[in-house]
């Protein structure tokens, strides 16, 4: 069996110890050495110093070090630690988000007064109905019908009108109106019997006086009204045409203002409206006389003797507001 020399047992002393060293002082730090790793270096490389110049250093800079010799950091504004409690949750800053990016209004929409406050703006837009007196100018086509005793020869004529027109209001859904327009009509008649043919064409212009009251039906706009018509006329001409076939032979004759209207008319009257906006009103207005449009009295035509002439009244009219 081999042994190993003297000489042999040296070399491997040797070759342990010089193996040992760098790893004790790779380690850095010997028990009982009284040295901590530097507060002041951060990353590899770091050394150590004696922990009373580690713990003076860290007094000045906020540090404190625990039993595990552990790094804490601090209030860097008063020195003071944070306490743990006093953190904000995730949970309370969303809610302080959520209150800082509120919109005030969109709160304000379900407000009663704000709603309110809504509608009377959209109402006044709409009707035009809340600055107190209005003044307007109003135009309207139509046409005329008559009804009566000896109307079905009668046809429909047309008839124009323009005007000024003022209102009152009285309440929220209430007001008073009234207008003066100058009015144009033409009245047309067709009629045949076994001596011949007949027509006959009236003209008139008048001054038309409509007094009215309105009841707004909504917030959009809508309305209608109810009132009297009154109807003065300024003047007016007629003419009659008649061909009479006699024996195969046919005389033509024709006479002018024989069929006289009567000067003064009284209807009532219905209409029905929208307020597009502030400035404009469009409506559909019916107006029924009550009083026969021709004059009994002074009429020369023997056909048209002892006619009762109803007329109606259908116009399309617009109201620019001022």
């Amino acid at each position: 069996m081999k042994t190993f020399s003297l000489s042999n047992r040296l070399a491997v002393v040797l070759l342990a110890g010089a193996l040992a060293s760098p790893l004790a002082f790779a380690q850095g730090v010997f028990e009982g050495s009284g040295e901590v790793s530097d507060p002041n270096c951060v990353g590899d490389g770091c050394g150590y110093v004696p922990a009373d110049q580690a713990a003076q250093g860290s007094a000045e800079q906020g540090f404190s070090y625990g039993e595990n010799s552990e790094v804490a950091s601090a209030d860097s504004a008063s020195g003071e630690q944070v306490p743990a409690d006093s953190a904000v949750s995730d949970s309370t800053l969303a809610d302080s988000a959520k209150v800082a990016t509120m919109n005030i209004d969109e709160e304000d929409d379900d407000i009663p007064h704000y709603i309110a406050e809504n509608a009377a703006e959209y109402r006044a837009r709409k009707e035009g109905f809340s600055r107190g007196v209005q003044f307007g100018v109003r135009v309207s086509g139509g046409a005329n019908k008559s009804f009566g005793q000896k109307s079905g020869d009668w046809n429909f004529g047309p008839e124009f009108g323009a005007g000024l027109m003022a209102r009152l209001p009285l309440g929220e859904i209430f007001g008073v109106a009234t207008e003066l327009n100058y009015s144009y009509r033409n009245y047309s008649y067709e009629s045949e019997s076994d001596y011949g043919e007949y027509e006959a064409t009236i003209k008139e212009m008048l001054f038309e006086i409509p007094v009215m009251g309105q009841f707004v039906v909504d917030e959009d706009g809508l309305f209608f009204a109810l009132g009297v018509n009154l109807g003065l006329k300024m003047s007016g001409e007629s003419e009659f045409k008649q061909t009479i076939t006699a024996e195969g032979h046919k005389s033509k004759d024709k006479r002018s203002n024989t069929i006289p209207t009567v000067g003064v008319e009284i209807g009532g009257l219905a209409d029905i409206g929208y307020v597009v906006n502030r400035w404009l009103v469009l409506d559909v207005r019916v107006v029924q006389n009550f009083t026969n449009l021709l004059d009994l009295d002074l009429i020369a035509e023997s056909t048209l003797m002892h006619s009762k002439l109803y007329t109606m009244h259908v116009s399309l009219g617009a109201t620019l507001l001022l």
